[in-house]
């Protein structure tokens, strides 16, 4: 932030001095009014610019030189696009001094100013021009005095609005200072400063209100600055932070020529939310501060950080002291810091950290025996552990080249820059959940980071299984790029991140809200990312062993590669998510799996059963999970072998379904748990647009029965429509061996021998919680005998249970009952 205030404040500045030039020469020169031309026709030769003076000039001569202009506009350079204008401005000039040879201003004053700063990515600014000399003709050397020094009296602005453009430090907003007053500016004299000012910047995300005083020591000699008694306030949004209020207050100093700075009683106090964490009262001061790289000193005196705030509704505090810090070349002394971290309500936290007694030097600051101590816990699971490492700060030098990756590469070090090393990391920690084994880590490594990368190198076990991984992060870019590489033993992300695989739903649970699908956070990063584990876990995945190669770059995530072995088969895959255009896509092949086990860990079902081989080719855009249901594109096929379809046994319906064939009635019955209509060998494909999978090449094979169909399965509204064909090829006596073990329950594989050839449409449909099976015996075609005796099997079916029909009388000698047909029943019920 600092270096856009610093290029504002120039940009000021110029328009200043060149208001200052242009005000004192019109004074000296000439009366205002009879000569605006001469000062439209200077600017024009010498700047190229456009100058308009609207307005009157007022110039008045004694005690002071006093000029003031108003309705003034100023072009670009070499274009007509306005750079600045102002509606009034006013300068005034102390003649006594003036007659000593000395200029001294006695007051600047400004209002209704507009001005835009402009540099693009070459480097190029819009007062370039401006603030370099004013190109004038050679002269011959004469014993005219020295330069008269400027020295102002007052300034007085009110109203000037910036606009800043700067593609270099990419900067793009709008800065109004709404008010801006001095006391007397001269070389090395104490001055008191007020401002108030408002920015509105679209890059960065800055957005409030600055204002305050202080008194200000400029001195020109050495481009340094002093303030004393800062009580600055800024109230807006800053980037990653809303509600930001901060207030910052004491002394400090500048020193151009050695780049050294120092403070004294600095103190800064804040509040903000930053994403989930609320600051509610936040405070660092520091009662002595001084950085001198030249003479190589650093020293840092009650160093004090005290914070608190809300993450939800979980009360979190911070306290760090570091009572002292003295370094002076190769010499150094000071005290370790420590402090403590505390979250309370649902999850709790409490951390304690500490260090040793700084060694080292200025070039290589080492805080040795860092360790932290936390735990955590509720009645779900608790977490304990420690960890140590050793710090090396290195103020202005890069981190010690990275390990190297699995490549075997390392980046170039960028010189010069600041940088932090971590080396003998130690970290062990218990994760421990009611119900399982306790989770152990322990980990062991290094680090190191500057603001142009990142490395790491780590190994270690968790829960006995070993781990190591390894990277690297470049950060000097827009986002992050990343290089990084994992092996574990065996990986519970289960356990690790407490996300048991869920219960099955309730069957008369009602249908969960629409989940947004939010890819943003590919944008965050770019790089390469590799992933083995012997065995892996996650909700009701495993996957033993598992590879996972990726790349993610400017928002697309490409995994190149997807395998293991998982329902007792293997997969292998490849997949993307675009985080630009909402696209997700999965294709791959999963051979000799379980497909049960597949459906029930994928789509929480009981439909199928069998093993054998799933292939697809699948890709869906959208913003929620039902708008990608909806949206689904592509094509999917099975084939499988020795399994069932679950919800109803064909066979079984069929062969005790007399009385509906007969009358051609449709038989209707729900979905089963334990009816199941088994195969030898099923295949099937989809061909899907729009959320919907069409079928037409089922094909299934049983002893008894040759199943084929066609529908649709609709998955963004959760339907089935699918007409299944079922051909009866026979029973028992035709040499099948039916494997159906429900024979004791009034029907048996025999049943069917009469039904051979017959074709049965089956349809299944409804909704995916509630599906329904008919079987359509009004569509049926039956052959002249077959059908003949259906019809009359069902017309005696029909009279013994209305009683009209009754079994033969025990004496073979007594005469027979009159028998009464059905046909007459009935009328006799119609009189």
């Amino acid at each position: 932030m600092s270096m856009w205030v610093r290029r504002v404040l120039l940009g000021v500045l110029g328009l200043l001095l060149a208001l200052i030039a242009l005000g004192t020469w019109l004074v000296m020169s000439f009366d205002a009014n009879g000569h605006k031309g001469v000062a439209i026709e200077w600017m024009k030769t010498h700047y190229n610019r456009t100058l308009a003076i609207d307005g009157p000039i007022g110039l008045s001569v004694f005690p002071r030189l006093q000029v003031s202009l108003a309705d003034v506009r100023l072009s670009e350079a070499g274009r007509t696009d306005e750079f600045a204008s102002l509606k009034s401005a006013e300068l005034a000039v102390d003649v006594w001094p003036l007659l000593r040879g000395e200029v001294v201003v006695g007051r600047v004053a400004a209002s209704g100013v507009r001005a835009q700063l402009l540099r693009d990515a070459q480097g190029v600014r819009n007062i370039d021009d401006l603030i370099k000399p004013t190109p004038t003709k050679p002269t011959a050397p004469t014993n005219a005095k020295q330069p008269a020094n400027f020295d102002i009296q007052s300034i007085a602005l009110d109203t000037v609005s910036l606009r800043v453009r700067d593609e270099q430090a990419q900067l793009d907003g709008d800065v109004t200072l709404k008010k801006l007053t001095t006391g007397r500016l001269s070389n090395q004299l104490e001055t008191p400063v007020a401002l108030e000012m408002v920015m509105d910047f679209k890059t960065p995300a800055v957005r409030g209100q600055l204002k305050g005083e202080a008194k200000i020591t400029p001195d020109l000699d050495s481009g340094s600055v002093a303030l004393k008694a800062m009580d600055l306030a800024f109230s807006g949004e800053l980037p990653g932070a809303k509600s930001v209020e901060a207030k910052l207050s004491g002394s400090a100093g500048w020193d151009g020529a050695t780049s050294a700075a120092d403070a004294q009683a600095l103190k800064l106090t804040l509040s903000a939310t930053l994403d989930t964490l609320r600051i509610d009262d936040s405070s660092l001061a520091i009662d002595r501060f001084a950085f001198n790289p030249g003479t190589k000193t650093l020293n840092v005196g009650q160093l004090q950080w005290r914070l608190k705030g809300n993450q939800g509704n979980a009360p979190v505090t911070l306290a760090l002291d570091w009572p002292e810090l003295t370094v002076a070349g190769t010499e150094l002394k000071g005290s370790g810091f420590s402090g403590r971290l505390q979250r309370a309500g649902d999850a709790p936290a409490d951390v304690s950290f500490k260090s040793g007694a700084p060694t080292g030097s200025f070039d290589a600051l080492r805080l040795p025996g860092i360790e932290a101590t936390f735990q955590s816990g509720n009645a779900q699971r608790k977490l304990a552990g420690t960890l140590q490492a050793n710090v090396l700060l290195r103020p202005g030098k890069e981190a010690a080249p990275p390990p190297p990756s699995g490549n075997g590469k390392k980046d170039a070090p960028a010189p010069d820059s600041a940088s932090v090393e971590l080396d003998a990391i130690n970290l062990s920690a218990l994760l421990e959940n009611p119900g399982l084994q306790p989770f152990k880590v322990n980990a062991r490594g290094s680090a190191s980071a500057s603001a142009q990368r990142a490395s790491w190198k780590l190994a270690g076990d968790l829960q006995g299984g070993g781990f190591d991984t390894d990277g690297s992060a470049v950060l000097g870019g827009t986002v992050p790029k990343v290089t990084a590489r994992a092996r574990f033993d065996a990986l519970d992300l289960n356990r690790l991140l407490d996300t048991p695989a869920p219960a099955p739903a309730a069957k008369s649970a009602p249908p969960a809200a629409d989940a947004p699908v939010d890819l943003s956070g590919l944008r965050a990063i770019d790089g390469q990312f590799s992933l083995t584990a012997q065995t892996f876990a996650w909700k009701r995945y495993r996957v033993s062993p598992l590879r996972l190669d990726a790349t993610l770059d400017s928002g697309l995530l490409k995994v190149t590669t997807l395998q293991g072995k998982i329902w007792n088969g293997a997969v292998d895959a490849t997949a993307s998510a675009d985080a630009n255009t909402g696209r997700v896509a999965m294709k791959g092949t999963a051979s000799g799996i379980d497909l049960n086990r597949a459906v029930k860990d994928v789509a929480d079902k009981d439909w199928i059963e069998g093993t054998g081989r799933v292939a697809m080719d699948i890709a869906s855009t959208g913003p929620s999970v039902n708008a990608l249901k909806s949206a689904l594109q592509g094509q999917l096929a099975m084939k499988l072998q020795n399994g069932a379809v679950k919800g109803i046994n064909l066979g079984k319906a069929i062969g005790s379904a007399k009385s509906a064939i007969g009358l051609g009635q449709n038989q209707a019955q729900k979905a089963s748990e334990t009816e199941k209509t088994e195969f030898s060998e099923m295949s099937v494909s989809f061909q899907v647009a729009d959320g919907v999978a069409r079928s037409k090449d089922l094909d299934i094979r049983s002893p008894l029965l040759r199943i084929d169909g066609e529908g649709d399965i609709d998955i963004g509204k959760s339907r089935i429509d699918y007409l299944a064909r079922a051909t009866v090829l026979g029973g028992e006596k035709s040499g099948n061996k039916s494997t159906d073990k429900s024979g004791d329950k009034g029907w048996s594989a025999s049943d069917l021998l009469a039904y051979k050839g017959l074709q049965v449409p089956v349809r299944l449909s409804g909704p995916f919680n509630a599906l329904g099976w008919n079987l359509e015996w009004g569509a049926v075609k039956l052959g002249a005998e077959l059908g003949k005796q259906l019809k009359s099997g069902a017309q005696d079916m029909l009279e013994k249970s209305l009683g009209l029909k009754k079994d033969a009388p025990a004496d073979k000698n007594a005469p027979p009952a009159k028998k009464e047909s059905l046909g007459d029943t009935l009328k006799g019920l119609m009189r």
